[in-house]
């Protein structure tokens, strides 16, 4: 059966015409009558009868396809734009540009330059100063700057997400100016629930950037992602809480031990900081709570401070206790395993992880069965689960691993099997015969797999039947990817494919078999049965041959279908 093609909606089509008669009919005429005589606050005409998320829409096809010009998007810029992507025409964003977007597009909420490095630093402070309705801001790749970012923090108050990655003017004073204001004593965009800074190279002292990071930690009530390499080590200080002989900046801001001491004493009844200039009350009754605290040269951060993050990113193994204490509302987490087992660890403190990465850097020396006690008791709760770069000893390992994870959505697995001694005599290996394998959300199943060369007959034989018992119960299968598995793939399809209704694969859109055991019969099952299949990869799979290939192009010829199938 050939795949469902995707079909452009009709909006699309006719975006997609204007796209290709913009010039001739709309832009010329701007060009050469009105673009440099005139500093128009809107221009009136069609667009501004469009609505604004297709308007947005035009301005990704024009700039993909690189057909606009910086007279089209004059007359793209309208004022009833709420969100605008600049992205995709980073390249013709200049001062002139980003002025017209401050006189026109004032109603924005969410505004993307990614990428506008040619805007002057204080072109991005003027504009996100006249936008107090922004509630995401992507200053990706620019020249942001102080000035920039403490603009944002005294008028945008509503920000919910900003990303400064890669921003190179950025200090640690300047991420001071984001979170507090030095003129009005107040802290700054209480309301920021993501901050991305990857890629950022700090500039200056690395310890005064962690005290900044630590900073920002503390200062932002509602933060839950927060992405730096140096984030780790913002968490570890604050779990000491050892702020006394460190954290200190100018006499514009309050030192770090300061904040944390206002964080702790407002923990209950308040949304956000206790700002300087507080009521007299609220004010005496601060200072008293916070004088005990003053008292204790080192207090335990732990005691008193929880942070609302909801993804940890690069965590070491040995941290998983002592911060997933204190950061117990984790979503998503990625764990870096150290060569060594370290002390007995637990995922328990996180009742909502969601997504979850284990991997090892280095050559695989952990065993995937040394972590099947910390993920039985997060199973349920797990949607996205990634193994990486572990040691595979024991087949049924990993399918009771998944029998406990019913919920999941996608898997990766990265798995060096052990080598195994290989016995002569073995008994007659039994048919597969296991029953499904219950995964009825799972729709991305990625398995690479080394070490396939000194694979025991026996293991090959049990790996056939997990793959058997996997794709029988996987209803909703998407993506497959399998990876030198040494198995016959061809009986492990000819199988499934003969399951009894419920039918399986029926869903399938992409297919890796790269560097596995199939061959043109297993492949031209794929093809034949019922599916979505729009791309199949055979490449490396030494068992098809140059004619193998042609033949299951001309098939998926014959069928009609816009199968891609690759191989080499």
């Amino acid at each position: 059966m050939p795949p469902r093609r995707s079909m452009s909606t009709l909006a699309r089509m006719c975006l997609q015409s204007i796209a290709e008669n913009m010039q001739s009919l709309w832009v010329t005429d701007y060009a050469e009558k009105y673009m440099e005589e005139y500093s128009f606050m809107y221009v009136e005409g069609p667009f501004n009868q469009l609505a604004g998320p297709l308007v947005q829409e035009l301005i990704k096809i024009l700039g993909e396809s690189h057909k606009l010009t910086r007279a089209g998007l004059h007359l793209l810029l309208q004022p009833h734009l709420t969100e605008l992507s600049l992205h995709y025409c980073s390249g013709l964003i200049n001062k002139a540009i980003i002025d017209l977007v401050t006189v026109r597009c004032k109603f924005l909420t969410s505004l993307d330059l990614h990428s506008c490095s040619r805007v002057p630093a204080g072109s991005l402070a003027i504009l996100v100063g006249r936008l107090p309705r922004l509630m995401k801001l992507c200053l990706s790749d620019t020249q942001c700057d102080s000035l920039a970012l403490a603009t944002i923090g005294s008028c945008c108050q509503r920000l919910r997400e900003l990303d400064i990655s890669r921003c190179r003017k950025l200090s640690p004073s300047s991420l001071l100016s984001l979170v507090y204001d030095s003129k009005r004593a107040t802290f700054s965009c209480q309301a920021l629930k993501v901050l991305l800074l990857q890629d950022v190279k700090p500039q200056g002292d690395l310890e005064q950037w962690v005290n900044a990071l630590c900073y920002i930690l503390l200062a932002l009530p509602s933060l839950e992602q927060l992405s730096n390499p140096s984030v780790l080590s913002a968490l570890r200080l604050i779990h000491t809480g050892r702020f006394s002989h460190g954290g200190t900046f100018t006499d514009s801001f309050p030192s770090l031990a300061e904040v944390a001491r206002r964080r702790v004493a407002r923990k209950s009844g308040c949304n956000g900081l206790v700002n300087v200039r507080d009521s007299q009350s609220q004010k005496a009754e601060y200072e008293q709570e916070s004088d005990t605290l003053r008292g204790k040269e080192n207090w335990n951060g732990t005691a008193g401070i929880s942070l609302h993050l909801r993804k940890l990113e690069d965590l070491e193994e040995e941290d998983v206790s002592s911060l997933g204490s204190l950061c117990q509302e984790v979503e998503e987490a990625a764990i870096t395993l150290g060569i060594q087992t370290v002390s007995a660890w637990s995922l328990v403190q996180w009742p909502n992880l969601t997504q979850l990465t284990l991997h090892s850097p280095e050559q695989p020396n952990r065993m995937l069965e040394e972590m099947l006690t910390s993920l039985h008791a997060i199973g349920n709760s797990l949607r996205v689960l990634s193994l990486q770069n572990l040691l595979w000893g024991q087949e049924e390992s990993l399918s009771t691993l998944l029998t406990w994870c019913p919920n999941l959505q996608s898997f990766q697995g990265h798995f060096t099997v052990l080598s195994q001694t290989l016995f002569h005599n073995d008994p007659e290996l039994p048919p597969w015969a296991r029953k499904p394998l219950p995964l009825p959300h799972l729709h991305t199943f990625n398995f690479l797999l080394e070490g396939e060369d000194s694979l025991h007959p026996t293991f090959q034989h049990q790996l056939g039947g997990f793959l058997v018992a996997l794709l029988q119960g996987c209803l909703k299968l998407e993506c497959l990817s399998l990876c030198g598995v040494p198995t016959s793939l061809d009986s492990v399809f000819e199988v499934v494919y003969a399951s009894s209704p419920p039918h399986p694969l029926q869903r399938l859109s992409e297919v890796s078999l790269c560097h596995s055991n199939v061959t043109q019969w297993g492949a031209s099952l794929l093809l034949r049965s019922k599916n979505d299949l729009s791309h199949l990869d055979l490449s490396h799979c030494k068992d098809v041959t140059c004619r193998d290939y042609h033949k299951l192009q001309e098939m998926a010829r014959k069928e009609g279908s816009n199968i891609s199938i690759s191989w080499q």
